[in-house]
């Protein structure tokens, strides 16, 4: 807790009262991680201040056993119950009315006036139990103290259960801080990492688009002459190719059915320059259309697979663009019947820029393989999370 608290960086004075104001509405109980399984209630905290009753029953009835040398009875452990709920739910009541009253403004005076608000609610509300206590147990609460065990027991409680709550109220304190300064840094990395994304999107699609750029011109222009409507066919799909990769790098994510569209687009350009060599077989079902993925996650693949495993070949050959659903798993694959996966770089800047997408966007519940495709050539499977928009 001490190293948390080094770091904690300066809040607002209305960030450290709603921080504040979330701690000590918290039940003592949920200092122990298993009680903040359940949401804050009122009847959740009626049933877990019967726990701590009973836990506090059982403490002190242990210290009866060490005092006393002797078990105790049955009575004796029912009278002690009864009292200790009678305490435990008075001061209860008295915590929940000063938090609804006096307790932000006595948080806002410093931690004496915290300890001592505690100290005397505490022996107000022992007290207050205790003589609830007598009605129930049908004894007069005047004569019981000059009982020097009550007596005893009074100071013994009040300053066990002062001393504990503002224990707790003082490590829920940190705790809150220290909780609320590991959010506040991780969304800090959170966002530098989503920058980092966007600047790895942004390099990717300057490292596409220029040589992309540069030979789809050059083939236009070789085209013009000998063949207008090759020409003009590519140089349309290039437009729309490169209006839909702008468009993509402004948003987080993007639908599979306009990567599938962007990736059409790119290898209809790729069609024109190929010809025969190159064949295309897009397969997205209908259920899929509407998944989101990140923008450009398939180009650099299938732009690994064409210059590495099909360009290289005389013949050409052909590309396959898949998805489909495993559980709840999207898997996309682009396979191809190139020069196979021995002949197939692995760790390229492009498949590597795509591992780390990734690993920003999902963690380790996504991954990127690479395995070879019978007879020839090669398949990237990319596993995501199955997510719709």
């Amino acid at each position: 807790m001490r190293a948390m608290a080094d770091f904690t960086p300066t809040f607002t004075p209305e960030e450290r009262r709603r921080l504040l104001d979330h701690a000590a509405g918290s039940h003592p109980l949920e200092m122990f991680p298993w009680f903040r399984r359940w949401p804050q209630s009122h009847a959740r905290d009626l049933v877990y201040t019967f726990i701590w009753n009973a836990g506090f029953a059982m403490i002190f009835a242990l210290f009866g056993i060490v005092a006393s040398g002797r078990l105790p009875t049955l009575h004796w452990m029912w009278i002690n119950l009864v009292i200790a709920n009678c305490v435990g739910y008075t001061l209860h009541l008295f915590f929940f009315l000063g938090g609804c009253t006096v307790e932000r403004s006595i948080r806002d005076a410093g931690r004496v006036a915290v300890t001592l608000y505690y100290m005397v609610l505490s022996t107000v509300g022992v007290i207050a139990g205790f003589w609830i206590s007598t009605l129930f147990l049908g004894r007069s609460f005047m004569p019981s103290l000059s009982d020097p065990r009550w007596l005893l027991a009074i100071a013994i409680s009040s300053l066990v259960i002062s001393v504990v709550i503002a224990i707790i109220y003082f490590w829920r304190e940190k705790s809150a801080l220290a909780e609320a300064s590991l959010e506040r840094e991780r969304r800090r990395i959170a966002d530098i990492e989503r920058g980092a994304l966007a600047a790895n999107l942004r390099a990717l699609q300057a490292q596409v688009e220029p040589h992309f750029l540069f030979n789809t011109l050059a083939n236009v222009t070789s085209l013009i002459d000998a063949d207008p409507a090759r020409a003009r066919h590519m140089l349309e799909s290039f437009i729309r190719f490169l209006r839909a990769s702008l468009a993509a790098t402004r948003g987080p994510s993007t639908t599979l059915a306009d990567e599938f569209a962007l990736i059409g687009d790119f290898l209809e350009v790729l069609k024109v320059r190929m010809a025969e060599r190159l064949e295309v077989r897009l397969d997205l079902p209908a259920e899929l259309a509407a998944v989101e993925i990140p923008p450009m996650l398939l180009q650099p693949v299938v732009e690994n697979a064409i210059r590495h495993g099909l360009e290289p070949r005389v013949e050409g050959g052909r590309i396959e663009l898949r998805a489909r659903r495993e559980g709840a798993r999207l898997v996309l694959e682009v396979a191809d019947t190139g020069t196979g996966f021995a002949e197939t770089t692995s760790g390229g800047l492009g498949l590597s820029n795509v591992r780390e997408r990734l690993r920003l966007a999902h963690g380790d519940a996504a991954r990127l393989g690479i395995r070879g495709n019978a007879p020839q050539g090669t398949i990237v499977a990319i596993e995501l999370p199955l997510a719709r928009a």
